[in-house]
């Protein structure tokens, strides 16, 4: 079948189900349509098995390469160096003073280097996301790859980061209207979130830039907002309670290294060094788990295979 474009065929191992041919080989994915009597968009969706089977199985892929935990991590410490490189030669060369322009001055200058920051941590989730998506179609993937995937959607993602950087700037700015302004940016930070879930494997797979990709994402997103929001809490909770605990180990261990003497300041130091350590492993594990989700999420909107998620609840089957 190399002549045969990739998708469903019919499986040569049962009549009654298709089979993924990838372009080269038959892949493990099966598919068993629904019968005419009762079509799958008629059925009601189950809300929470769904979203277990799919953060089970968005671990199982992270942990199975963790290779894109390392990516993230090294995405996270080059966006902090490239916002660090925009920001701070211009404040350094800024003569600050309470006037009005200067603070709009340094406002830009920030903006400008989250902006920068953003660039770069984006591209990397993108290329996190490609890989879950090659990995899903039981494709091997590389970090070479899923880079060169991302940086085929470079123009998209710098679009998205710019974007994105403006809607941070203006919560930033409404913040400091009193509690009127706080709620206006919590307001606009939250329904940018939930508006923006399947941004990034939008932008990976269809090449859409940042209009086209909200729409598509609030499209993707009706009917299936129970299944991303509790698959998001349910992939998110277990870091958020190692972070609360984690946090104050490495806020001690900081004051025992300042303020203690001798052997307590060395032990102090040591531990203050491994939790940060610790820290910044459990941030990229959690950004590696939530890309990957995103990817596994839209896969599922989509109707398409997710390894792992039982092929009778996934939604319809939509045109790619």
């Amino acid at each position: 079948m190399a002549e045969h474009a990739a998708g469903w065929y019919p499986d040569y191992t049962d009549a009654r189900q298709q089979r993924y041919w990838d372009g080269q080989q038959w892949t493990h994915y099966v598919y068993r349509p629904v019968s005419e009597g009762a079509p799958r968009w008629r059925r009601k969706q189950p809300k929470f098995k769904p979203s277990t089977q799919l953060v089970e199985a968005t671990y199982r892929m992270v942990f199975a390469d963790r290779s894109m935990i390392a990516l993230v991590f090294a995405g996270a410490v080059l966006s902090t160096l490239a916002g660090a490189a925009v920001v701070l030669p211009a404040l350094h060369g800024l003569h600050y003073d309470a006037s009005y322009g200067q603070d709009v001055e340094s406002a830009l200058i920030v903006s400008a280097g989250a902006g920068a920051a953003t660039f770069v941590f984006q591209f990397v989730i993108g290329a996190v996301v490609a890989g879950a998506m090659l990995r899903a179609e039981g494709r091997p993937v590389t970090v070479r790859d899923a880079l060169a995937m991302a940086w085929a959607r470079k123009r998209q993602l710098l679009a998205w980061a710019a974007v994105t950087t403006v809607v941070g700037a203006i919560t930033r700015v409404l913040e400091r209207f009193g509690i009127g302004g706080l709620l206006a940016a919590l307001s606009i930070n939250l329904g940018w979130a939930v508006a923006t879930v399947f941004a990034a494997p939008v932008i990976m797979v269809e090449g859409t830039m940042p209009i086209a990709t909200v729409r598509r994402s609030v499209s993707l997103l009706r009917g299936r907002f129970t299944v991303v929001l509790v698959s998001g809490i349910t992939a998110a909770l277990p870091w958020v309670v190692v972070m609360w605990f984690a946090l104050p180990v490495v806020l001690v261990a900081a004051g025992f290294m300042v303020f203690g003497s001798g052997l307590v300041a060395v032990a102090g130091g040591v531990v203050f060094v491994v939790s940060v350590l610790a820290v910044a492993f459990g941030l990229a594990v959690s950004a590696s788990v939530g890309a990957t989700l995103e990817a596994n999420l839209y896969r599922y909107a989509m109707g398409q295979p997710v390894p792992g998620v039982d092929q009778h609840l996934l939604p319809p089957l939509l045109p790619t």
